[in-house]
């Protein structure tokens, strides 16, 4: 499945139905084109090679899963594999799954070609939405490629500060009420935190490569504009920092509690295992089988017993609360 945009200095924009039009479109001087290709076939895909010409291992990268994000440049293209949030899978509220999808982006002086999975990626499909506006004045392969950037650098936002909102929450439910369930959680936030991290931290390398003007294809006075998505994502790169920070503070809060839970049951069972032993001590005195022993034919022996027991017990008890240890 293919979307072919094109773009003309007077004549606006239009789209294109039949990718034989592609070559066409290239050869005329002021025509800019965007082909978003989703899941293509094989003959769709030939037109990256018998067309564009691209590196058959750019190619390969962008038909297959890379991974993690990467920056290629080559004389007249740069090649770019950026991650953006799956909104389709995306679930806060149940748990902490967070997946992302790749977006690969060829982009030339006059094109732009993307490629993305099955699940649409928001991002596109905004953009697919703001290029039809007729308010817009006809794009530039530039344009496109800034504002695919920064549509799917601010798609992250929300999702981090959400995950913020969610950590500080088990938090909470962890140090008040401590449960194997929301331990489980803390270690799935984690999973994924560090995953996000790690897309992250490559991507915020490729987008100041952009924002610094490493690259011929970007013109100077558009540099401001990738240098604001930098910036921009940059507080996604810091967020997710701080996530992973403050899932690190769940696991610790979690093993804390549960220490401080079974100390306080330890002190309990111990407080009681004082009080019985010198009544157990008591009781083994008065049950030994001797014939001639103080009290054992005394009248009031058996309640002298009971009451002995509990006037150690209570002594022990009023001291254990003027020690501060009940």
């Amino acid at each position: 499945m293919f979307t072919l945009h094109a773009f003309h200095p007077t004549r606006g924009h239009w789209h294109e139905t039949d990718l034989g039009a592609v070559p066409r479109l290239l050869a005329e001087p002021d025509v800019t084109i965007w082909l978003d290709l989703q899941d293509p076939t094989d003959e769709e895909a030939r037109v990256l090679s018998e067309v564009f010409h691209f590196h058959p291992l750019a190619i390969e990268d962008m038909l297959h899963d890379y991974g993690h994000p990467k920056l290629d440049v080559y004389d007249d293209y740069v090649f770019l594999i950026v991650h953006g949030v799956d909104f389709h899978t995306l679930d806060l509220d149940n748990g902490f799954v967070v997946n992302t999808l790749e977006l690969d982006i060829f982009a030339g002086p006059r094109y732009v070609v993307t490629h993305h999975s099955d699940n649409t990626l928001r991002s596109v499909s905004e953009l697919h939405r703001d290029v039809c506006d007729p308010c817009h004045r006809p794009w530039i392969s530039v344009r496109v490629l800034h504002r695919l950037l920064d549509r799917l650098v601010d798609n992250y936002l929300p999702v981090m500060d959400r995950i913020g909102a969610r950590l500080d929450t088990l938090e909470d439910l962890i140090i008040h009420r401590p449960e194997p369930e929301h331990l489980e959680l803390v270690l799935d936030a984690k999973k994924t935190i560090n995953r996000l991290r790690r897309i992250t931290g490559h991507q915020r390398l490729i987008l100041e490569s952009l924002a610094r003007g490493h690259i011929d294809l970007i013109p100077r006075d558009s540099i401001a504009f990738f240098r604001d998505i930098y910036d921009h994502f940059v507080r996604v790169a810091d967020i997710s920092e701080a996530n992973r920070e403050g899932v690190q503070a769940a696991v610790e809060a979690y093993l804390s509690v549960s220490a401080n839970k079974t100390n306080e049951i330890m002190k309990v069972l111990t407080q009681i295992s004082t009080v019985m032993l010198p009544l157990t001590f008591i009781a083994g005195i008065y049950g030994m089988n001797f014939d001639i022993m103080p009290e054992l034919r005394w009248t009031f022996g058996y309640p002298f017993a009971l009451a002995l027991m509990a006037l150690t017990a209570a002594g022990l008890i009023i001291w254990f609360r003027r020690r501060h240890w009940l």
